[in-house]
This record gives C-alpha cells, sequence and structure tokens, in this order.
C-alpha cells in the first residue's frame, strides 16, 4: 500500500514540477474558486482511475499471456506423446524392412552366386524363346 502512495506522490511531484498540478498549501476559502484549481484538484483523480485501468489492463495482458503458454504446454504435451508412439511404429517398420531387405539380398547374392557355379559364366542377356512360344505369340 506504502509502494502505491509514494507512486502517486512521485507522479504528482513530477506534475507539479511540470506546472500542471498545483501546490497543495494553506488555501485561502473563497466564493467562487478558480476553475483552474478545480482542474488541478480533479487532475489527481483522474491521474489515479488512468493508472487503474492502465493496472487492470496489464493485468488482463498477462492473463492472456498465461492462458496461451498454457495451450501450447497441453498442445506440445500431446504432440510430443504423438512423435514418441509413432515413432516407435516407424522405428519397428524400419527395422524390419531393413531385415527384410538383408533377406532379400542374402537370396540374391546366393541365386547369383549359384547361377555362376553352375554355368561358369553369366546369363544370358538376351530374352530366350520357350518352346511353345511359337505357337502362340504373345501381343
Amino acid at each position: 500500500m506504502s509502494q502505491s502512495q509514494n507512486l502517486e506522490q512521485s507522479i504528482a511531484e513530477a506534475l507539479r514540477g511540470r506546472g500542471q498540478i498545483v501546490r497543495s498549501g494553506p488555501t485561502e476559502t473563497v466564493a467562487a474558486p478558480d476553475p483552474k484549481q478545480q482542474k488541478a484538484a480533479r487532475a489527481p483523480k483522474r491521474l489515479a482511475n488512468v493508472c487503474d485501468a492502465i493496472a487492470a489492463e496489464i493485468q488482463e495482458t498477462g492473463q492472456t499471456v498465461v492462458n496461451i503458454a498454457n495451450t501450447i504446454a497441453a498442445e506440445s504435451e500431446a504432440l510430443a506423446e504423438l512423435l514418441h508412439k509413432h515413432g516407435t511404429e516407424i522405428e519397428a517398420r524400419i527395422e524390419a524392412f531393413m531385415s527384410m531387405s538383408d533377406r532379400v539380398k542374402d537370396r540374391m547374392r546366393a541365386a547369383h552366386d549359384d547361377m555362376l557355379s553352375t554355368s561358369g559364366s553369366g546369363p544370358s542377356l538376351a530374352p530366350q524363346a520357350e518352346p511353345g512360344d511359337d505357337e502362340n505369340p504373345q501381343v
């Protein structure tokens, strides 16, 4: 509470230094108050109202930031969970694919080695006709 009073006093002193607020002091009672004095008397109240409005706006902005941060945190957590779940599935599929490709590679190497050992040379690259191909040509 004393901090807000100190702040109000500091603001009031700054305004007095600029000539916007009349210094408080002993005053005489006058039948018709000066319009400048009335305006000066209302200035601290208006300033306090403006400060209250700004403070409320700052609090509201802070709460909005916290709400957005909480939303981002929740979404991040959900995305991390999905990535963990799908990452495990992707890893399993990649391992299965690598295992299958190793088996295919081994079988192709064995077939190639078998062909080279039985014929002594590699197979001909030209298409070879089978015994029934002359009768039924395929179109």
